[in-house]
């Protein structure tokens, strides 16, 4: 069984409840609760993180693709509108407000699609069991990689008689959450930073390949112009990246980096999914499709 098959129709499927569900109503909530931008960095590291220190080198291990800079901005501008509170070390813990906020935002989504019914809940429940198989055996997958932002996801856990859509969409996290474990750990062998890496990921995928439109991708991760110059000079500098017309494209030597990184990525990925029969991956790849189907046709 392709297992890279799985996981894409696993993607379109939750990426389709995302885009037309969770994140207007993510967005709908912290606009009501007049949340400045840089919002979702402090509001995940609360759900997250929980009882433990906010700092930003624990954000940083969430959210490595961004400038430590940007967010330590973002916790002390948190911290000024009352969210987040200094706990006397490095870091911050959340106040009642903090706390109240994120939950509200984050879990926006959830209450979205509770009342959406594409497929049977006997379907629903057989998809939803596969997905907890999965996400129980990556947790207890041997290092490498290590798993901490899988490991700390599971504090966002909706409760087990959440409606079944909802586990749906938490255990798909759970997966992604170890996929973006897995990546981190396969990129940072080659000892760069998670913005430049994301850059040449974007040229990669040939969705941005221009100063403007790679600058466009990445300031949201608080990257100025000079800094995207910057990360092109780091990779022209490595031979990965070359310059041709304006135009960005990956070297010989720059395709060839990518593509063993993401072959790693997925071998550490997909191994835990040995948990599943053959039948039962043919299973989960038949009641996802029937799911991303009946979803994307209940809009039409």
């Amino acid at each position: 069984m392709n297992l890279e098959s799985i996981w894409s129709v696993l993607e379109e499927t939750f990426e389709y409840l995302l885009e037309e569900y969770g994140a207007p109503a993510m967005m709908n909530a912290a606009a009501e609760l007049n949340l400045q931008p840089g919002w979702i960095i402090w509001a995940g590291a609360i759900e997250l993180l929980v009882s433990e220190p906010i700092s930003t080198a624990k954000v940083m291990r969430i959210f490595p693709y961004g400038l430590a800079s940007t967010n330590e901005s973002h916790l002390a501008s948190a911290a000024q509108q009352g969210y987040l509170i200094a706990d006397g070390g490095n870091g911050y813990r959340p106040t009642e407000a903090g706390i109240n906020a994120a939950r509200r935002v984050l879990h926006a989504p959830d209450s979205s699609i509770t009342h959406l019914q594409p497929i049977s809940n006997a379907r629903l429940q057989r998809l939803v069991d596969y997905l907890t198989r999965l996400a129980e055996a990556s947790r207890a997958a041997p290092p490498p990689p290590p798993n901490f932002y899988l490991s700390h996801h599971r504090n966002m856990h909706p409760g087990k008689d959440a409606p079944l859509l909802v586990l749906f969409v938490f255990y798909y996290k759970e997966l992604d959450s170890y996929r973006v474990d897995t990546h981190i750990a396969a990129w940072q062998a080659y000892d760069i930073e998670g913005h430049a890496w994301r850059m040449l990921t974007y040229i990669w995928r040939g969705e941005a390949n221009t100063f403007d439109r790679l600058h466009e991708a990445l300031r949201g991760g608080g990257l100025s112009r000079d800094d995207v110059a910057q990360d092109i000079q780091e990779l022209t500098t490595r031979g990965w990246v070359r310059e041709e017309s304006g135009e960005y494209q990956l070297t010989a030597e720059g395709r060839k980096i990518r593509e063993e990184a993401e072959e790693t990525t997925n071998h550490y990925y997909f191994a835990p999914w040995a948990c599943l029969s053959e039948k039962e991956q043919e299973d989960l790849l038949s009641l996802t499709t029937q799911l991303r189907e009946s979803l994307r046709s209940s809009s039409k």
